[in-house]
């Protein structure tokens, strides 16, 4: 204090640069109670927000601190720059101030995001605003009716929304005040400074960028870089396309010019995909009434390592599946399509008949209405319960999971091995089956995934060097684990009345075209996997079908033999009864691939180049055919990229299912 008695509010900046950065840190202190009241509150809905909260809390902490300073950094530059100087008071409070305000709007945000994630399990984005903030979703979307009965806390997310930044403000303004009134202050040195500029973010930006392609990240990363994210993927799938009429109507004519069964027509012309039965099917009869279903998905399951798909050569590593299906009695689909990674992928196209977005995570569309086939099953008095061996919180599947099915069944201690899953699913499916009601159980394997490590090395029938050997030992694990699960459930009385689905969710690529192991891509490794469908139901066509089939046309087969036949947005055939050419379109990753009986266009990941094989006869892409015949390539393409359009558009505008919102049981 001088001799009037009044703080010297100006000085030497290098005293701003340790302000700046305890406002960065006292904001990152805030980040991290929002956080533990995130993880610590239970879900609107009862129960725990996350069922494996200790996986994600201590990593959203540590990308919190990276966003914190990144918002810090252009004020701890300026005072680094400033190092020397003297700065004027008006100024120096000026920007202190400014920076207080943004601290304090990264906390609103935070808070305003975590609400999102225990209410809709999505993340804020101005994508999120331009899908939700419409009176026609705003009442359902943002649960005000729900907010009083919260059971983390009546209205206190509003509490949260307000309190938050307010307290912050009021700290912040008494920090400076504090700081800039002593007569003398403890500069920092420099070279603490620049630890303190450098060190929080190096460590967290490194760990983002090695993780940015998972989805992990979106669960955990602070606010700021998923606003940054979303602005990335665009808003052009916001907008209706202008050719909409000529997508709508090239879609349900070549939906119609595939499936076997004509009887069915559009009547809405605001949801394309609805479609309603004007007649009884091709072969609509009582003998599917009553059948259970259980459905084993299984990861990373690629058809080129399946020995009873895959070109021969070494030991196969699924010596199960090969024996069922060359045993005569399972109906075998030799060129079934996933749509890539992620797993979400498989599970929406299987339970839904539906396809991803061609950039965004399907899961995160939650005001999207969906009709799947679990809440068709449990419409005629199914059972429906899922065995899942990974974590559903990581891709946000377990918002939708508990919405489709009567319970999700968790392992963690399982540590992802898949055997005491499966063992688990097994007792639990014998008692659902000793009920005497139809019932549909999912099982969802997890050891055969990256990095492939052997949960059982007895079983490994290769090396441990590269991933390519390594997932040879983790499918072959997996495939014990399934022929012990099928085999011990063959003696229940309802066995024979029970149809068993055995699909792989997608492939993975082990460099074999762009030697890049790991990488996004759409070639064949990536997305050919096994489909096969075991039983002693009269309609289903035992023996191998080398037709192109997705995982678009799991759930309408299951419902075709089930003899379930209503209206739906389903985009998949059923595989029983099929008359013309099927197809397939995709795009993900900056990368198209488009799919007939006869060939196989792709596009370059690298320079969008199209690329074009003989479907018949190179089904792995070894031989480029597009210099001589690109005008099929880029033909299939730009059909394939149509298709994408439109489907987005109707996924992000909620235009799939006539409920707007999905309703929880």
């Amino acid at each position: 204090m001088d001799r009037g008695g009044q703080a010297p509010m100006g000085g030497i900046s290098s005293r701003h640069f340790a302000i700046a950065w305890r406002l960065a840190l006292g904001c990152w202190v805030g980040c991290a109670l929002l956080q533990a009241l995130l993880y610590l509150r239970p879900s609107p809905y009862g129960g725990p927000f996350l069922l494996e909260w200790r996986k994600y809390f201590a990593l959203a902490l540590y990308y919190d601190l990276l966003g914190v300073w990144l918002l810090a950094l252009p004020f701890l530059i300026l005072w680094l720059v400033l190092w020397r100087r003297t700065t004027g008071a008006r100024r120096a409070a000026a920007i202190h101030s400014l920076q207080a305000v943004v601290m304090a709007a990264n906390l609103a945000l935070s808070a305003f995001d975590h609400e999102l994630l225990r209410f809709l399990g999505i993340r804020l984005g101005f994508s999120f605003l331009a899908t939700y903030i419409r009176p026609e979703t705003l009442s359902d979307s943002l649960f005000f009716d729900v907010l009083g009965d919260d059971p983390g806390g009546p209205f206190l997310p509003l509490v949260l929304l307000a309190a938050t930044p307010a307290c912050y403000l009021w700290w912040a303004r008494r920090l400076v005040r504090r700081r800039l009134a002593m007569d003398a202050p403890r500069r920092p040195s420099l070279l603490l400074a620049l630890l303190i500029l450098v060190v929080p973010i190096a460590a967290p930006a490194n760990a983002w960028r090695m993780a940015t392609g998972k989805f992990r990240l979106r669960k955990v990363e602070p606010v700021v870089l998923a606003l940054a994210v979303d602005m990335t993927l665009g808003f052009g799938d916001l907008e209706r396309p202008l050719d909409m009429k000529r997508l709508v109507g090239d879609y349900q004519r070549n939906w119609l010019a595939e499936s076997g069964d004509k009887k069915w027509r559009f009547p809405d012309p605001a949801r394309p995909y609805l479609r309603v039965p004007t007649g009884p099917g091709p072969a609509d009869g009582p003998e599917g009434r009553g059948w259970n279903v259980i459905y084993l998905q299984l990861e990373t399951f690629r058809g080129v390592d399946m020995g009873f798909l895959g070109p021969p050569g070494g030991p196969s590593p699924t010596p199960y599946l090969d024996r069922l299906a060359a045993s005569g009695e399972a109906a075998v689909w030799t060129r079934a399509l996933s749509f890539g990674q992620p797993s979400i992928n498989g599970l929406f196209a299987v339970h839904c008949s539906l396809a991803p977005h061609s950039r965004r995570y399907i899961s995160a569309f939650t005001n999207v209405a969906l009709d799947c086939l679990p809440a068709l099953l449990r419409r005629h008095g199914y059972r429906t319960e899922m065995f899942n061996a990974g974590d559903t919180d990581w891709d946000n599947s377990t918002y939708w999971l508990t919405r489709w099915y009567d319970r999700l069944w968790r392992y963690p201690e399982a540590a992802e091995q898949d055997r005491p899953v499966f063992r688990a699913a097994a007792k639990r499916i014998r008692a659902l089956g000793a009920s005497g009601r139809p019932f549909m159980a999912t099982v969802v394997s997890v050891t055969n995934h990256t990095p492939f490590r052997s949960r059982e090395p007895g079983f490994d029938i290769a090396g441990q060097a590269t991933p390519r050997q390594r997932i040879l030992n983790t499918t072959r694990y997996t495939d014990d684990v399934v022929g012990g699960f099928i085999e011990s459930l063959r003696r229940e009385p309802w066995f024979a009345r029970t149809l068993i689905v055995i699909a792989g969710d997608h492939g993975f690529n082990l460099g074999e075209h762009d030697g890049r192991p790991g990488q996004h891509n759409l070639y064949r490794e990536s997305l050919w996997v096994p489909l096969v469908m075991l039983g002693d139901h009269p309609r289903l066509p035992r023996g191998r079908d080398d037709r192109l089939a997705s995982l678009l046309d799991v759930g309408p087969t299951i419902a075709d033999l089930l003899g379930l036949r209503e209206a739906n947005a389903w985009q998949g055939h059923s595989l029983i009864a099929r008359s013309g050419a099927p197809g397939f379109a995709f795009m993900a990753h900056d990368m198209l691939v488009a799919e007939s009986e006869s060939w196989s266009a792709v596009s370059d990941p690298a320079n969008g180049r199209p690329l074009l094989f003989d479907a018949r006869r190179d089904w792995l892409q070894r031989r480029d055919l597009a210099p001589r015949r690109a005008g099929q390539a880029e033909a299939m393409l730009a059909a394939a990229r149509d298709r994408m359009r439109l489907h987005d558009y109707l996924l992000r505008d909620g235009l799939i299912w006539r409920r707007r919102h999905p309703v929880r049981d």
